[in-house]
């Protein structure tokens, strides 16, 4: 009860504070929500309406957390108060992540939640991890989970992230992670690269 009041605040605080732009950021979350949810192809609309409108909730409550962020941090000079709001709002939207997945889950099955996920991220876990796979198809098979789970992780905070780039960046920060554990396994990810180009070629 107390999270929820939480919630309410920085949800009532944003929209005071963005009252000018409030139908078009609304419109722009709806859509982006609805999108993402009509490519479950669900049958129920009453479940696809519900999915929907917790997602486009979840952007809204996002985006609050950066706002009160940034003002905070107009309010303030020092640098490392700075540093202590960006934190405290790293576990705000870390909290919200994890009472959103609770949300979906009460809606969707696993499967479907996984499909928002990656719609929220542009799938991007997927794909790479499939990409790490056709770039050096010898992987072993301890080698491509920890490679799935450190892309997992990546995309539990670029779900957070406050825009396109800030997701790419959390995949782009694991990546690394990935390529040095790579590298410490033996690979030569230029040359795996190298190869993997020219085959494509074919």
């Amino acid at each position: 009860m107390k999270r929820f009041a939480l919630l309410m605040f920085l949800f009532l605080s944003v929209s005071m504070t963005f009252s000018q732009t409030e139908d078009a950021y609304w419109k722009t979350i709806t859509d982006r929500s609805e999108k993402i949810v009509a490519k479950l192809a669900l049958q129920d609309q009453a479940k696809q309406e519900k999915a929907a409108h917790i997602i486009r909730d979840q952007y809204y409550l996002l985006n609050a957390c950066y706002t009160l962020r940034d003002l905070k941090i107009k309010e303030n000079t020092d640098k490392s108060l700075k540093e202590q709001i960006t934190q405290e709002t790293l576990q705000e939207t870390s909290n919200l992540n994890q009472a959103f997945v609770k949300r979906l889950k009460e809606v969707l099955t696993e499967q479907e939640v996984e499909a928002v996920k990656n719609g929220m991220t542009y799938n991007v876990y997927p794909n790479t991890v499939r990409a790490y796979q056709d770039m050096i198809p010898r992987l072993t098979k301890d080698e491509v989970h920890m490679i799935d789970s450190l892309l997992y992780e990546a995309r539990d905070f670029a779900m957070q992230a406050e825009s396109s780039e800030k997701k790419h960046a959390w995949f782009g920060k694991y990546k690394g992670k990935i390529n040095n554990y790579l590298a410490s396994h033996g690979y030569n990810l230029k040359e795996e690269g190298d190869k993997w180009a020219a085959r494509l070629k074919k």
